[in-house]
């Protein structure tokens, strides 16, 4: 494969800061592992220049090439940094490489030589170096999936009555052809839980259908064994349910769909759970034999949707959206009509903005990183990254519009509603309003 070399030369003398050096490490690292030598882009301290060239290259290109770095460190100075950059080679059709035998995957590479905020690099790598040391010898880390405990030996041993529900998994997905949904369903009118006792829902019979330990196969930084532990499933029928949930929906797929307005600010009255939003899609033939299409948006309770218990409440989403601003704005109206002051604002909503706009940012930073170990661990592919990179952009640049800025007047904010965009409208909302319960005919809002 070709290969292109870049190098970043640091502040202390931890690698080499002479040029050849690098390119000879590159150009011995190209000669073991067959790689075509395209060349080497080398950034002095502090610098970005040769990096934007090399992004220029690989852009006009428009071929793939390897991006060749020493480890993570060169890429970014952090874990968002090396992700953003990471997602930029990506955006070319290029990807990345550390040339460290152990650990030459960039966002693996990232957790052990960048670390994690907050956490002691000391303690981090004794800790990494247990577990690589446990992972070699195809030791279990961690909690045991279904259907295992780990024994006194420290492997994984086979529970039979768990056993028996995960083969149930698999022949009701890859021989009966049910969906994740109607498979917690079953289980659930079945009375079987969870190890935890709980009922089943979409997560957790997805995990089950496409954890490869299932098949006596150990997986872990990088490492990959089969037959370390007694199996489950057969190779082929695990194969066989991922081709069928490849087929059914692309693994890393992102919806396009237009988000709904109350996405996690609205709960059921009759359960307690969180309702969200769906969308369902039908088609039918006309009279005159032509085919009309129709999207019909609902909100509908989050265990309705995913362990088929809660049947009671469903809204259509204009109507229930409309409903909530209405309150809002009635609302807005009562405090102005008490106060005899136009645009009143509580003496605490600022501080409460504050907050809101902090947990925001701070909710998009640990969704990111917890994406970036699925990352690592070869749960999800590196492009999922460019989402939630997204949002914690959009959470930051409101988080400081709102500190940089007067907050615009209440009534003029919910006379433009329509206007507003999507993100601006959440704002609005989780601004101002505290609690959202909805029963079957009516809806409570408390501010």
């Amino acid at each position: 494969m070709r290969a292109v070399g870049y190098f970043r030369k640091q502040k202390t003398t931890e690698w080499s800061s002479v040029d050849n050096s690098f390119e000879l490490d590159f150009s011995e690292y190209c000669e073991i592992n067959f790689h075509q030598n395209i060349g080497v882009y080398i950034d002095e301290f502090g610098s970005k220049s040769q990096y934007i060239r090399l992004l220029a290259f690989l852009k006009d290109s428009d071929s793939e090439y390897l991006v060749v770095i020493p480890n993570a460190k060169h890429l970014g100075a952090d874990l968002e940094k090396l992700t953003r950059s990471l997602l930029e080679i990506s955006s070319m059709g290029s990807k990345s490489l550390c040339m460290s035998e152990n650990m030459p995957d960039p966002v693996q590479n990232a957790f052990q030589t960048l670390g994690v905020k907050g956490v002691s690099k000391t303690r981090s790598d004794r800790v990494k170096e247990s577990m690589r040391i446990k992972a070699a010898q195809g030791k279990p880390l961690g909690r045991p999936p279904y259907g295992y405990i780990i024994n006194e030996d420290g492997n994984l041993a086979k529970v039979s009555q768990e056993a028996t529900i995960v083969e149930l998994i698999y022949r009701l997905y890859t021989k009966d052809q049910i969906g994740f949904r109607l498979i917690a369903q079953h289980l659930n009118d079945s009375e079987i839980t969870t190890r935890k006792g709980k009922p089943w829902n979409v997560v957790t019979v997805r995990d089950v259908l496409r954890n490869i330990a299932y098949t006596g196969t150990y997986t872990r930084f990088g490492l990959r064994k089969s037959k370390v532990h007694e199996a489950i499933i057969p190779p082929e029928i695990f194969k066989s349910a991922q081709d069928i949930t490849k087929s059914r929906r692309p693994i890393g797929r992102v919806s396009n769909s237009d988000p709904f307005l109350l996405s996690g600010l609205i709960y059921c009255a009759n359960c307690g759970s969180k309702m969200m939003g769906v969308t369902r899609k039908q088609k039918w033939v006309r009279q005159d034999n032509r085919r009309s299409f129709g999207t019909y948006r609902y909100y509908q309770c989050q265990s309705r949707q995913n362990q088929g218990r809660c049947s009671y409440v469903t809204w259509r989403a204009s109507m229930l959206e409309s409903t909530v601003i209405g309150r809002l704005f009635e609302h807005v109206s009562n405090v102005v009509e008490e106060t005899q002051v136009q645009d009143v604002e509580p003496i605490n909503m600022h501080q409460r903005i504050k907050e809101i706009n902090s947990d925001r940012v701070k909710t998009a930073e640990r969704r990111m990183l917890s994406a970036l170990r699925r990352v690592a661990n070869a749960e999800i592919p590196l492009d999922l990254m460019s989402e939630y990179i997204k949002n914690l952009d959009a959470a930051r640049k409101i988080s400081n519009r709102s500190r940089s800025s007067k907050q615009p007047k209440v009534f003029k904010e919910l006379h433009e509603m329509e206007s507003l965009k999507y993100e601006d409208k959440r704002v609005l909302l989780e601004e101002r309003i505290r609690n959202i319960r909805v029963y079957k005919e009516r809806v409570e809002v408390s501010f």
